[in-house]
């Protein structure tokens, strides 16, 4: 059995002999030799790996692997390691079994190139070009940025196997041998322990996973496939990989050659300057931290405004408290200073906040949402009618009109600290808030939910850093009093069409809960003083 410490090792051999820098001893050369905390590490990655998808799993999926089917990553990962070419052929089906196929070819010492329906991606080694193939025009865009290496990001993202708290284990399958390529392979399947008596290891409400294995007697890979197991029993397959190795790899499928016409961008000077802190439109400081201001717009029939801001620690206190180190994969460690809760939810008594997405990078936390009135409304002969509004605010220091102040527009603010020492005595964490007035823009006239929603993706997709987009999926269920879950994007894997949808679903949620009802007279509380009826 494959150990950690020998996880490790081998990452860390096949991460020198690929051709580039790691990124990561950057990163830490900056912020000091305090060592990395990890102990939930997974359970808050899982959120986002589940939620996201294969294409958002690519800097999440090694922690996984590292303490699970650890036997199947180092076995691959040999495998292509003593291969002079390899051709890797991933194939996933959604729930519609709809395939999904991207295609990598790898020559050993020279690069490679990823081809899907969403994106190209070209590595020589030492810089990785990527762009969306099917870019509408004038839009086509190829990120920049130092190569993030192919064996420690892609490779475990794609034969990582879902993460559903339990333990594996590996067993010897006859019945799945077959020849694949000419090669007589023989078959392996990884299960899941089942619950012991002190526990289940599985949580009752994860579907039940499973992967099989074609791999030749000398421990060769070539065909993975990952089920999940229906309700009525039968195994439904997720994604295969099939590897095919020292294999003729044209030479054009290596080169860097761009798309004409396209406009290429540093993807690592793209977090800093695409709202740079001496640009924002309005900044504060509160308890040590800088929450700014960089884009505020309105949104047409007095829907509220749509905001891009951001929070960091101010030079005092990142010295007091220095920030906590999370690695998100071995090319990049997140610096953890305070975040903004970027969600879906009623604000006060009077307005709703939609959160469309967020981006962090080295201790700086970017958001994108919107601000807007509740709309409340009474249902009368099956229709809405909804009630006057008013500029009066019943919660202390909510204004009572967003938009009263000519010229400017009144917006909250609010971080939370990730710091362990700013948690009340029940260990619960610490934020700072407020109402600010921010200056309209000139060049910002009212638009619509969906300009908004397009320019936040491309933000995102432009700058780059760990986070992602959020929305209400399509086949997301949800109560009668409960919203639908947020489910999160990435956001070179959604259109701009398809994300303002999502966007709008949660937004439909949220205007369901500004329903007025009348209380029956039964329900009516008596006045004061006297006794409640007798029922």
């Amino acid at each position: 059995m494959t150990t950690q410490d020998d996880m490790d090792g081998r990452l860390a051999r096949l991460r020198a002999e690929w051709p580039v820098g790691s990124m990561v001893d950057d990163v830490m050369a900056r912020i000091g030799p305090e060592s990395p905390r990890r102990a939930s590490l997974r359970r808050r990655l899982f959120a986002g790996l589940a939620a996201s998808g294969l294409a958002a799993s690519l800097g999440l999926a090694w922690l996984i692997l590292a303490s699970h089917p650890t036997t199947l990553l180092a076995g691959v990962q040999d495998s292509l390691n003593k291969a002079k070419s390899a051709h890797l052929i991933i194939t996933a089906w959604n729930d519609r079994d709809v395939a999904y196929r991207s295609d990598t070819w790898y020559r050993k010492g020279e690069g490679l190139r990823v081809e899907s329906p969403d994106q190209v991606i070209v590595e020589d080694g030492k810089t990785q070009w990527a762009w969306r193939p099917d870019a509408t025009p004038g839009e086509l865009v190829v990120l920049r940025q130092r190569s993030p290496g192919f064996f420690t990001t892609q490779l475990p993202a794609m034969l990582a196997l879902p993460d559903v708290g339990g333990e594996w284990t590996q067993a010897r399958t006859p019945e799945l041998d077959r020849d694949v390529d000419g090669l007589a392979c023989q078959g392996f399947t990884l299960n899941l322990k089942p619950p012991t008596p002190s526990g289940a290891v599985r949580p009752v409400d994860q579907p039940a996973i499973r992967g099989l294995v074609l791999a030749e007697p000398d421990g060769r890979i070539h065909e993975i496939t990952v089920q999940r197991r229906r309700d009525d029993g039968s195994w439904r397959r997720e994604r295969e990989i099939r590897i095919e190795y020292d294999v003729p790899i044209p030479a054009e499928k290596l080169a860097a050659n761009l798309p004409a016409g396209a406009r290429v961008i540093d993807r690592d000077a793209a977090f800093d300057s695409r709202y740079p802190l001496d640009r924002a439109i309005h900044r504060v400081e509160l308890g040590g931290l800088i929450l700014a201001v960089h884009d505020l717009q309105p949104l047409k029939d007095r829907g509220g405004f749509y905001v891009v801001s951001s929070v960091r620690g101010t030079p005092e206190f990142l010295k007091a408290y220095p920030p906590r180190r999370r690695p998100l994969n071995p090319e990049v460690v997140l610096l953890d200073v305070a975040f903004q809760r970027v969600a879906n939810g009623n604000l006060g008594g009077k307005y709703d906040f939609v959160g469309l997405g967020s981006a962090t990078r080295d201790g700086v936390e970017f958001g994108w949402w919107i601000v807007m009135p509740r709309r409340f409304f009474q249902v009368k002969d099956g229709k809405r009618e909804y009630l006057p509004e008013n500029d009066a605010s019943a919660m202390p220091g909510e204004p009572g009109r967003l938009d009263d102040l000519p010229g400017k527009a009144r917006v909250p603010l609010s971080a939370t600290y990730w710091d362990e020492k700013h948690r009340d005595a029940k260990g619960a964490m610490q934020g700072v808030s407020t109402w600010v007035e921010v200056p309209l823009p000139p060049d910002r006239p009212p638009t619509t939910l969906e300009v908004v929603a397009g320019r936040a993706r491309r933000d995102l997709l432009l700058m780059g850093a760990a986070g992602g987009l959020l929305g209400v999926a399509a086949d997301a269920k949800g109560g009668p009093q409960t919203l639908r879950p947020l489910s999160h994007f990435a956001p070179e894997a959604i259109s701009d069409a398809d994300f303002a949808a999502a966007v709008r679903r949660g937004l439909d949620d949220l205007r369901a809960f500004d329903e007025v009802r009348d209380i029956p007279p039964e329900e009516m509380l008596p006045p004061l003083g006297e006794a409640a009826p007798k029922r």
